[in-house]
């Protein structure tokens, strides 16, 4: 009954979540995209139909770039590529998909259609570019019809490369990604128009594709070799309103994503597309199902943090805006074309206990010109308004603001005369309870301490991201590590049972110190459920805050992988970059978030019960032994 009753006043804690607003990029046409996963965030290459079309035909001169963390937000990367990195090129920048191998990012392009088409590739170490081109001629080409490339990786390293229009066919690329052994080998796939999108999931091979039914379908075809043959499994989607569609399939944060386009945006048709987002599920036999396509996109999959540097040209959606290189410090991209009623929308913000002000990177400003904030809707709550008039030169304009408490859609509304208003670079809120940093890196656990009964063990895990051990010396417990709390993880790894470093009646004590369990300004319960420790990798307290676990110092050691600085394991992701104060504009990762939804739940319910049970339990742990309290770590 207890448990059942805290789950319920969980759930009460956390609204709905926010969901995408299709389609997902409102700034420029897109079309074909191409989702990948690199690292934590997942990027989607498109190609760019251009705002003035010529001839009657499609007009595309360079591909672009969006990134997101939550799902619901897409941030712009502007053009990491386009017909200008090709010398040999002429014409039609058509579908892209990019891969990564041995540290290196690989963009596959189709070139000059009308001239005869061909297949081309360009290199970058970074997935936002700038790419080159590495050979300075074509990779493949085969007859007519080279387009649409799409690339996977085997679990044995061999690389494959098909791609097509009327015939399938594929080559063997070789490690170094811009070549291929053997010749060009054609496919039979029956229905198959133009559009491949090749992967694997668990043992079966899937090809997903543009099919023809008065206009493109996506349907798809599964294989149990990545050669075929392909045992065609029916539409995915129904035929839509342009004469094309194009697939793109990707798994993230555990769930799964088919990426296609329509021509849905005001002025939109065959020839400005725009790409759309919808999540499924696929069935027990490894079926995909039916999607329709949909005004409203996925669940957001974590939130937003406002109180880091959060970028202009991230957006959920936007009205009567565009997208442009930065010239500020550090480059990057910027909004611009901002005229009086127009506006941003950025989905899933936790604004925590509020905010108190804001602060907006601006130039080219005019006078009158302003920033209307709301929550939930363009006319909701409003949490201030702030005049970024005057700006010649980029410059931060900081503004009071009040309210806004808890997670909430943001509405950054434009005012002001007419004409372009001003330069939109990047914005930021400060409030009474500010997420600690980004995560903390969980602190180095501290050195193993001395081992004589009077040792006080290695001091704990300190500093403002992740600590420094301690020494061997007889301590005073050391300071544990994060961004707030002075705590070990439930009291450090290093030395004595009783904390990082240090016996009780030092400060990194199991019991009534200041690292420690379960009075410590680190632990539980004064860290507890709503300190700005919690989290996975960070200082003090439990989720949903955002440092350690428990308190950093603790096993996870400053630079693991997973989120940012933080932490690897933990249904909570806090970290994420927090960005320069300068202005830069550069290709930043655009704020903290935080995953919710079930994980969060089931950890919050664990989090109690562990609670409940070391309030009974931690005096009878006080005196364990190191090896002992390692297990305990583990049943806990």
């Amino acid at each position: 009954m207890a448990v059942a009753a805290l789950s319920l006043g969980i759930v009460t804690m956390f609204p709905s979540p926010s969901r995408a607003d299709n389609p997902i990029v409102q700034t420029n046409y897109t079309a074909d995209p191409a989702p990948v996963v690199y690292g934590d965030t997942l990027y989607v290459y498109t190609s760019h139909d251009e705002d003035v079309t010529v001839d009657n035909f499609y007009t595309m001169n360079d591909w672009r770039l969006y990134s997101t963390e939550d799902m619901v937000n897409w941030t712009d990367h502007g053009s990491p590529a386009g017909l200008r990195t090709f010398n040999w090129s002429t014409d039609n920048a058509w579908a892209p998909q990019g891969i990564d191998r041995n540290g290196q990012y690989y963009l596959y392009v189709p070139l000059n259609n009308n001239t005869g088409a061909r297949i081309g590739v360009c290199v970058s170490d970074n997935p936002a570019g700038p790419f080159t081109d590495p050979l300075g001629r074509q990779l493949a080409a085969s007859g007519s019809g080279n387009i649409d490339p799409t690339v996977f990786i085997d679990d044995d390293g061999q690389a494959y490369m098909y791609w097509g229009n009327g015939t399938l066919r594929y080559v063997r690329l070789n490690e170094d990604m811009i070549s291929y052994s053997g010749g060009v080998t054609e496919v039979a796939l029956n229905g198959f128009e133009e559009g491949p999108w090749f992967y694997k999931r668990e043992s079966l091979y899937y090809m997903v594709y543009a099919g023809m039914d008065g206009t493109e379908t996506i349907s798809y075809a599964t294989s149990d070799s990545p050669t075929g043959p392909w045992n065609v499994r029916g539409d995915v989607m129904a035929a839509g309103r342009t004469f094309t569609n194009h697939p793109g399939v990707v798994d993230y944060k555990g769930h799964s994503y088919l990426f296609y386009h329509n021509g849905d945006l005001p002025g939109g048709g065959d020839f400005k597309r725009s790409v759309c987002v919808e999540e499924f599920t696929y069935g027990a036999d490894g079926s995909i199902p039916k999607l329709t396509m949909s005004s409203e996109g996925p669940d957001a999959v974590a939130t937003l943090n406002p109180f880091e540097q959060v970028e202009a040209e991230t957006i959920a959606f936007s009205s009567g805006l565009k997208t442009e290189d930065c010239d500020d410090t550090g480059g990057g991209t910027n909004v611009t074309s901002i005229s009086n009623g127009d506006y941003i929308k950025v989905k899933n913000v936790d604004f925590v206990d509020g905010v108190t002000s804001f602060e907006a990177r601006v130039s080219s400003a005019g006078g009158g010109a302003t920033i209307e904030l709301h929550l939930d809707s363009r006319t909701g709550t409003s949490l201030g308004t702030c005049d970024v008039s005057g700006a010649s030169s980029w410059t931060t304009k900081t503004c009071d603001v009040s309210g806004g408490s808890g997670i909430h859609d943001l509405f950054l509304t434009f005012t002001g005369g007419g004409g372009d208003l001003f330069k939109f670079n990047w914005w930021k809120f400060t409030g009474p309870t500010v997420p600690s940093g980004t995560g903390g890196a969980g602190g180095a656990g501290g050195a193993g301490g001395g081992t004589g009964p009077d040792a006080s063990g290695g001091a704990g895990g300190a500093g403002a991201v992740g600590g420094t051990g301690g020494s061997t010396d007889p301590a005073t417990g050391g300071t544990g590590g994060g961004i707030s709390a002075t705590g070990g993880l439930p009291g450090g790894v290093g030395g004595n049972p009783s904390g990082t470093g240090g016996s009780s009646d030092n400060s990194g004590g199991m019991v009534s110190t200041t690292g420690g369990n379960p009075s410590g300004t680190g632990g539980l319960p004064s860290g507890g459920l709503s300190t700005t420790g919690g989290g996975p990798s960070g200082s003090g307290g439990m989720v949903p805050a955002t440092g350690g676990w428990v308190a950093a110092g603790g096993t996870t050691a400053t630079g693991s992988t997973a989120s940012g600085t933080g932490a690897a394991a933990s249904p909570i992701d806090d970290a994420g970059a927090s960005g320069s104060d300068t202005g830069s504009c550069s290709c930043r990762v655009v704020a903290s978030r935080r995953d919710r939804g079930t994980s969060t739940l089931l950890w919050l319910v664990a989090s109690a019960l562990l609670l409940r049970w070391r309030r009974r339990c931690a005096p009878r742990h006080e005196a364990n032994s190191r090896s002992g309290r390692a297990r305990w770590l583990k049943s806990g």
